[in-house]
C-alpha cells in the first residue's frame, strides 16, 4: 500500500489525529498538520510515477520524542500503513515545545 498511497490519499486526514506504533513500548500519538507535494522532487523519466510529497505531523506537547523508527500508522479513518519510516524534524514555528515528525513518500 505504500507504493500506491497519494497526497491526496492524506488530505481528509488533516487536522486529525493517527497513531504510530513502532513496538509495543513505543505507540505515539500524532496530529496530520501538513501535506506538500513535491514535483520538483520526482525522478527524471520515472513516467507515471506517484508525485513525491511530504507528510508534517506534531505530537503530543508532553511526550518524549523519539528521532526516528519504522512501524505502523493507524490513520483516523480506520487505513493501516505498515512498514512507514517517520523522522523527527525541527519544528516549523520556533519555540514549539511538540515534537514534530513528517513522513517522507517518493
Amino acid at each position: 500500500m505504500l507504493g500506491t498511497i497519494t497526497a491526496a490519499d492524506f488530505q481528509p486526514l488533516q487536522g486529525k489525529e493517527c497513531t504510530f506504533e513502532a513496538t509495543s513500548a513505543l505507540s505515539v500519538k500524532l496530529t496530520v498538520e501538513q501535506i506538500t507535494s513535491r514535483p520538483d522532487c520526482q525522478v527524471p523519466g520515472a513516467g507515471e510515477a506517484r508525485e513525491p510529497f511530504g507528510v508534517l505531523l506534531s505530537g503530543q506537547q508532553d511526550e518524549v520524542g523519539f528521532t526516528s523508527a519504522t512501524g505502523v500508522l493507524r490513520l483516523g479513518d480506520g487505513a493501516t500503513l505498515e512498514g512507514v519510516y517517520i523522522n523527527r524534524v525541527l519544528p516549523p514555528m520556533g519555540g514549539d515545545p511538540r515534537p514534530w515528525y513528517q513522513l517522507v513518500f517518493n
